[in-house]
């Protein structure tokens, strides 16, 4: 690089894309070079960079969010055509020599814009990215292709970047881990009494809404603790969709405390938005609390600080599972996972607050703990990330002695093929499929609590991925959150209930919902209102499964009766499967004197599927014992009809037709 050189950064959203494009900044800049930031208003950036006396331009973008059409992808492309024109300009008024992204909004406007402006010879900027996370988001992929090198801090990211991907690791601002304990305390705007174990408790520049929430749970359980504790918070910076991290957290503590015992909560914890110092913060704390963001993790580890971390579940590549196991598996940190509750009727992401106080106390109470995980996090560090970039930069290569900053990152098994090879499994097994039989210990909370979280998402698809693998992994625990997405009869957008839809919780998820129940094999009062009201739902196939789940709970349903007459009604559904389904399912459940009667009525009914569903609830009621009466049986059986509309090379009609006979034949009554 010549001397003077400029040079421009741009990332932006989260404080996690614009350290490692202020860290990389540095290590690029040398006498005479000239820097500026373009980032988005409103932004991580916009409070984060003036602090470091760098310049910024701002550009308009927003979040990619998916290629389904949708007013947020309108807003998005108009968003991104702005803001390509606008860092048009900014780019043929600075004039860099180096452009550097990594991610987050504003990345995919400038480096659209410098790419545009290099074909047509206007611009000659050297463009790079770097990539932090295991799993690039889709952006990145694409302006990925445009960059001279694409630089990533996992070594299987590179797959993705074949022509021009290098591992670097993660570039770390130099003053995270070159702050003494004393000189921290001196900086910090307030005091920590002496003695005292610290917890730093955040959630990234953003913060995050459950570990906030969580954490402010968690005070009352740690106020017996307060004389050796104290608890630093970073709320953080968002304020939208009406949430403000910082507003939330004071409301919520003004809620769940008195003025008496928020008085004492002050003795041990201190709150901010955003710590523009962090590296005094990370100096002076014993323990911390986080999410799953590489840049988090990696900061923690070049500290030499245990971490308890919270990943957000269900990103893109489970990205923050796959960092935080990452760490958890070298000896760095332990992992926290949140659950998905019913909370005033709605199902919502939460971070249990005694627990966390609990796990947090555990880990104080235990030095020798701590001080393994420490020493392991600062053993999977490598070399200087930013400055093995700043050589790719002026020398075209590596300088061959990288090692990536975390171990690389385990594979996480995506919910689609977890389902896939569930599936097939239980498919084999039949009644003796078992979960644990398929999935190992560690893994199958982490896989339930993942599963558990689909049932919050905002699309359909997700939540009937959510309720498959709830039932295929034997969540017993979770069938409150499925009996709440069954009871949900929240309408259906007006588009969707004129294609034929009813609910938010379509038919499918319904329907699966069911399924789920019946693998579980639990049985409650909630589940038995549940059956009664899906044999009325407006979607056959709801109709038909919850007949079908019922016949599994057969022998242990309180509400037998009732059952027993809502299937009898639903013999004569106008849908010929739900009629079928109801038909079986009275065999397997009633008896003699209130199904038999209601199943050879239909001995002539005009479909030949439901008489011989029928039939097949006859032999059950005989194999069962139910049929006492095996001479008046025997004399009503050949009304049957017996033919049908198509041809089969085996008719299970007439197959069914001689067990019963059979059955009543040899003259065995099971028990009742």
């Amino acid at each position: 690089m010549k001397r003077g050189t400029r040079i421009l950064l741009t990332g932006g959203g989260t404080a996690g894309h614009v350290n490692p494009a202020l860290a990389i900044g540095a290590a690029l800049a040398e006498e005479g070079s000239e820097t500026l930031f373009v980032g988005v208003r409103g932004r991580a950036e916009e409070q984060v960079v003036p602090k470091e006396g760098i310049p910024i331009r701002f550009v308009r973008a927003s979040g990619f969010p998916g290629t389904r059409p949708s007013p947020a992808l309108v807003r998005f492309l108009l968003d991104l055509g702005v803001g390509t024109l606008q860092a048009a300009g900014v780019l043929l008024r600075f004039r860099p020599d180096v452009l550097v992204g990594t991610g987050g909004f504003a990345s995919a406007p400038v480096i659209f814009a410098a790419t545009l402006l290099k074909k047509l010879r206007l611009l000659r900027s050297r463009v790079f990215v770097h990539e932090q996370n295991a799993v690039p988001g889709k952006l990145n992929r694409l302006v990925g292709r445009f960059a001279e090198k694409v630089f990533v801090t996992f070594p299987e990211t590179l797959s993705l970047f074949p022509g021009n991907g290098a591992v670097t690791g993660y570039p770390l601002r130099k003053r995270i881990g070159h702050v003494s304990k004393e000189e921290a305390r001196a900086r910090l705007d307030f005091a920590i009494p002496e003695g005292r174990t610290v917890v730093f408790v955040f959630g990234g520049s953003q913060g995050s809404r459950s570990l906030n929430r969580g954490l402010v749970d968690a005070l009352g359980d740690l106020l017996p603790h307060a004389e050796r504790l104290f608890v630093v918070h970073g709320t953080g910076l968002f304020k939208g969709g009406g949430y403000d991290a910082g507003a939330d957290t004071e409301v919520r503590l003004a809620a769940r405390y008195s003025k008496e015992e928020r008085e004492r909560i002050a003795t041990f914890y201190v709150s901010r938005s955003y710590f523009h110092d962090i590296a005094s913060v990370y100096a002076v704390s014993d323990l911390v609390v986080i999410r799953g963001g590489s840049g988090s993790l990696n900061e923690v580890a070049r500290m030499g600080l245990p971490a308890l971390v919270v990943p957000k579940a269900n990103l893109p590549g489970d990205h923050q599972v796959a960092n935080a196991r990452a760490l958890e598996r070298a000896g760095g940190a332990e992992v926290l996972y949140e659950e998905t509750v019913l909370r005033d009727g709605h199902l919502a992401e939460e971070l249990d607050g005694a627990l966390l106080a609990r796990r947090v106390l555990d880990l104080i109470d235990d030095p020798d703990r701590l001080a393994e995980m420490s020493r392991a996090g600062r053993d999977v560090l490598g070399a200087d990330a930013a400055a093995e970039i700043a050589h790719h930069v002026r020398h075209g290569r590596g300088t061959g002695t990288i090692e990536p900053t975390l171990v690389p990152a385990p594979h996480v098994v995506s919910n689609a093929a977890l389902l896939s090879r569930l599936e097939k499994a239980a498919a084999a097994e039949g009644r003796r499929y078992r979960a644990e039989a398929h999935v190992e210990p560690r893994d199958l909370a982490w896989f339930r609590s993942r599963a558990a979280s689909l049932l919050a998402n905002e699309g359909w698809e997700a939540r009937n991925l959510g309720v498959k693998l709830l039932g295929l992994l034997g969540a017993t625990e979770k069938v409150p959150l499925l009996l709440a997405l069954l009871g949900d009869r929240t309408p259906a957008p007006l588009l969707q209930r004129l294609l034929g839809g009813d609910f938010a919780q379509v038919g499918f998820v319904r329907r699966n919902a069911f399924t789920a129940l019946g693998r579980l094999g639990v049985v409650d009062a909630g589940v038995e209102a549940a059956l009664l009201a899906g044999f009325a739902d407006p979607y056959w196939e709801v109709r038909a499964e919850a007949a079908r789940t019922a016949a599994r709970f057969a022998g242990r349903l309180e509400r037998r009766d009732d059952v027993v007459a809502a299937l009898v009604g639903g013999l004569s559904d106008r849908n010929l499967e739900a009629a079928a389904a109801a038909a079986e399912a009275l065999g397997a459940i009633g008896g003699e004197a209130d199904a038999l009667p209601a199943l050879l009525r239909l001995s002539d009914y005009k479909f030949w599927k439901v008489r011989a569903a029928a039939l097949r609830g006859v032999l059950a009621l005989v194999e069962r014992g139910e049929a006492r009466d095996r001479a008046r049986l025997a004399t009503a059986l050949p009304a049957f009809l017996l033919t049908s509309t198509d041809f089969r090379p085996q008719f299970e009609m007439k197959l069914s037709y001689r067990r019963v006979l059979e059955a009543l034949s040899r003259g065995k009554e099971s028990p009742r």
